[in-house]
């Protein structure tokens, strides 16, 4: 029996996608995790539905985990990780145990978010421009700083719109600044460090570049449109499709980039905004895209790159041909007042309208108060459609059959 190790997942389903591929190629799925509750508003694809084993261990600690896996006597083919706090940890393990993974120092040039700042400056990079930026260690720091508004405050090695405030003013920026210092850890358990960056704000379409590695290095899959909500820049939209690459030599810039930072495995999805005749970076983040868009991006071009980062785990390549020429976009569903929301009404009826591919609604009853990170959607819709214009029109035609029970507090 060959054996795969998923160490945590996302919860959007890419990872139990990934082990539903590797249970196909014939894999005993080992699914490592701290707690299992951090995974109940998966409705549709828990991981417990696809695991064969489950070890329940503190998956930050390597030496814990290494340990386990003398004890187990298991022998691994490979280990993924598909949540940017575990790249790391499972990077760590994989050069341990011997199988491919990331390049260690690779990948914490493209993790932390500040190290990524830093590092293109002094390499004089200029294929994407860069926000003027200060990297600071304390609140306090910023009373003897220039800063230029509106900004954006985020923290280094957070991620789903977690800590990211768009600030108007110094008291925003202050208050952001209180108000993360008392958050020492995220809703995954990951220890925050102490660093935040604080960031020009650039105005502009944002999108993002889908690459995957290949045989032959980087190639760029699918380009994404975004649409973000609020001052927390919460994302609650993605399209792709093919007509959507704002820039003709946009692939040869992304390689340009990846192959600077040092990454040669896996997939990267990386953030850019367009202001005139001019990209942005926002970050790079060295793994799949989440909120569903490798879903997305299989729907549009027929590449299913989470099988590409299965096979790449193991060691396999195969080769990457876009079948497709669609159009694919997620809506999130945020939620509208406060209150709880305790039941949903028409899905039945939402699920056959033309073009909508899945619609998920998280777990019932959810308690709805500010929108200031991914955390806070209630679930999603999918469509495809043969423009971008049908796609969009059959997630909006969905959504407004569902009918929610919400009480007021």
């Amino acid at each position: 029996m060959m054996h795969l190790l998923f160490v945590e997942t996302n919860t959007t389903g890419t990872g139990t996608k990934a082990m539903k591929i590797a249970k196909q190629l014939g894999y005993k799925i080992h699914f490592w995790t701290m707690d299992l509750e951090q995974y109940k508003s998966m409705t549709d694809d828990h991981p417990l539905n696809f695991a064969d084993q489950v070890v329940i261990i503190d998956t930050y600690d390597t030496e814990r985990m290494k340990e386990e896996m003398v004890r187990s006597e298991v022998n691994f083919s490979g280990i993924l990780a598909f949540d940017d706090y575990h790249l790391i940890p499972v990077a760590e393990l994989a050069s341990y145990l011997g199988v491919r993974g990331h390049d260690i120092e690779a990948l914490k040039r493209a993790r932390y978010k500040h190290i990524t700042r830093t590092y293109l400056e002094s390499q004089c990079f200029s294929e994407f421009l860069q926000p003027a930026f200060h990297i600071i260690h304390h609140p306090d720091e910023v009373i003897n700083l220039e800063i230029s508004f509106p900004c954006v405050i985020k923290p280094v090695d957070d991620s789903g719109s977690n800590g990211v405030t768009i600030c108007q003013n110094r008291c925003d920026l202050e208050l952001s600044l209180r108000e993360e210092w008392q958050r020492q850890r995220n809703e995954r358990g990951y220890v925050l460090e102490r660093k935040w960056l604080i960031e020009e704000w650039i105005e502009g379409q944002e999108f993002s570049a889908e690459m995957l590695y290949t045989i032959d290095g980087w190639k760029l899959i699918s380009v994404t449109k975004k649409e973000t909500y609020g001052s927390h820049a919460v994302e609650c939209g993605h399209i792709t499709g093919p007509k959507l690459n704002p820039f003709y030599d946009l692939e040869e810039r992304c390689k340009r980039l990846l192959n600077l930072l040092g990454l040669n495995y896996g997939a990267a999805h990386i953030e850019f905004f367009v202001r005139g005749n001019n990209l942005y970076l926002v970050e790079v983040n060295p793994r799949l895209a989440g909120d569903c868009i490798p879903e997305l991006v299989e729907l549009a071009t027929g590449v299913d790159m989470i099988r590409h980062v299965v096979l790449q785990s193991i060691g396999k390549y195969e080769e990457t041909v876009n079948t497709r020429r669609r159009y694919a976009a997620i809506k999130f569903i945020l939620p509208v007042e406060q209150g709880i929301y305790q039941t949903v009404r028409g899905m039945e009826e939402a699920q056959k309208v033309a073009g909508v591919k899945r619609i998920s609604i998280g777990k019932l009853p959810f308690k709805a108060n500010e929108i200031k990170s991914s955390y806070q959607r209630l679930g999603f819709v999918i469509a495809e459609g043969d423009s971008m214009e049908n796609a969009i029109a059959s997630i909006q035609e969905a959504m407004d059959l569902l009918e929610w029970g919400i009480v007021h507090e």
